[in-house]
């Protein structure tokens, strides 16, 4: 579960701003928080803000780190610092995130200077109560690394030793993807360490990030009879005329010929690394993944039973019609929700979405069901859910907690983003939110000069 996300120096934030996943003092919908130690966590949480006001720098500092933990620093990231002043350039960009792992909260983070593409500081703690204790610290321009050690563990600390001295200097990759770089007998039985590929495994597994036209990680609710009736139950109930969804073989070659050949291996790679793990796990099922064709705008699920790739198509009953659909002839709003519905029958525990403008090509009704829907099966589910939106049907007190409201606005002193929460203003529950916003009382809203 993510408690607190903080970043600085990162395309519009310039001075250090955390995003908080961490319940107020806000009473109501109680049991759509969690308690972690000595924290309790949200499962929602919405966040508005005026056009450029920074909620897409926001989504792209969770892509930024995620992508830097488990590929490194992206190629395209070297403007990425606040370029609101020009010594930004040559100063640090800082990434943490504060989380909580099976019961125990932990702090990691690092510096980057993103004008040269390098890591310059790593660090991980572990937090109980006020108390924070060290799990390793990085310093790569003085090639200085302290790491926690082992009582009566003496080859365990000289491996961990080892390792550290390995990377000391280098400023292109992370000590946590190192320790999760051909090290499995590392984590073998009752592991000391195990806390490496648990966040290495959050980073990679459990946090989803995803742009207006991303489709929502996999369709896993459609590699099953019961996922697809559950989807198609919630299809019909959202208003979209899909009876009914099955799936047809389609010959692998068309397939794969209609996507990008780097996209295809990388999709055969992800088979083949679902594969591996199936087998330590002992698990029979064939590796899947569901893709989009933008082009011919379809939908492919594809297998991989034993060497053989196998494909199939997704195709669409409507009531009232024999007809069957294809994706491209949904409208955008049926592919929206088909990209969304995802967050709603994943069952894998422990996921945090991250969406950026989810109202998109949806009616206001429709985001409002779905964030209903989600907020429903959080009461059962430790599950978080983060949106950005302009949709302000959603400001509703007896829909929300105060503290599941958020905003992002820019500085008048420097056009620099900042992060705060309606529960900061301390607003009655019987106040009408939305046409405080509109009216510019918690600002983040668009600041229009008038044409009279």
């Amino acid at each position: 579960m993510l408690i607190n996300f903080s970043i600085s120096n990162f395309r519009s934030f310039h001075s250090t701003e955390t995003f908080s996943m961490e319940a107020g003092k806000t009473r109501n919908f109680a049991d759509r928080t969690t308690r972690i130690a000595h924290a309790k966590a949200l499962k929602f949480k919405a966040v508005y803000g005026s056009n450029a006001s920074g909620k897409s720098s926001l989504v792209k500092a969770f892509d930024f780190m995620q992508t830097a933990v488990i590929d490194g620093i992206p190629s395209n990231s070297v403007a990425d610092y606040c370029r609101l002043y020009e010594e930004n350039s040559a100063r640090p960009s800082s990434f943490e995130v504060e989380v909580a792992l099976n019961d125990t909260i932990f702090l990691y983070g690092f510096d980057v200077l993103l004008s040269e593409s390098r890591f310059l500081t790593e660090w991980l703690y572990e937090k109980k109560g006020s108390k924070t204790r060290l799990i390793f610290t990085r310093d790569i321009a003085s090639e200085t690394f302290d790491i926690i050690t082992f009582p009566n563990s003496s080859a365990l600390n000289e491996r961990l030793r080892i390792y550290a001295d390995d990377i000391k200097s280098d400023g292109t990759i992370l000590f946590l993807k190192s320790m999760n770089q051909n090290k499995d007998s590392l984590y073998t039985g009752d592991s000391k360490i195990t806390v490496f590929r648990t966040l290495y495994r959050w980073f990679r597994y459990k946090l989803s990030v995803n742009y207006p036209d991303d489709s929502i990680t996999q369709y896993t609710y459609f590699f099953d009879s019961q996922g697809s009736a559950a989807a198609e139950e919630l299809l019909a109930k959202l208003d979209t005329g899909i009876s009914k969804v099955s799936v047809y073989d389609e010959p692998t070659e068309k397939v794969m010929a209609q996507l990008p050949k780097p996209f295809a291996q990388s999709v055969i790679d992800n088979l083949n690394e679902q594969k591996q793990r199936r087998i330590k796990d002992g698990n029979d099922e064939p590796p899947a993944v569901v893709v989009r064709s933008y082009e011919g705008h379809s939908m492919y699920l594809i297998e991989l039973h034993g060497d053989d790739v196998v494909c199939k198509t997704l195709k669409f009953n409507h009531k009232h019609s024999n007809a069957l659909f294809t994706l491209r002839d949904e409208s955008d709003g049926t592919i929206r929700l088909l990209d969304l519905i995802e967050v709603l029958l994943s069952n894998t525990r422990n996921m945090v979405y991250v969406i950026d403008e989810v109202n998109r090509c949806l009616h206001p009704l429709i985001t409002k069901q779905f964030v209903r829907d989600f907020l429903d099966l959080a009461v059962q589910r430790n599950i978080q859910l983060i949106v950005t939106t302009h949709e302000t049907s959603l400001m509703d007190l007896k829909l929300l907690r105060q503290d599941e409201i958020g905003f992002i606005e820019k500085r008048d002193s420097d056009g620099s983003s900042r992060i705060f929460c309606l529960e900061d203003y301390g607003a009655r529950f019987d106040k009408s939110i939305r046409n405080a916003y509109m009216k510019g009382q918690y600002d983040a809203v668009p600041r229009l000069e008038s044409s009279e």
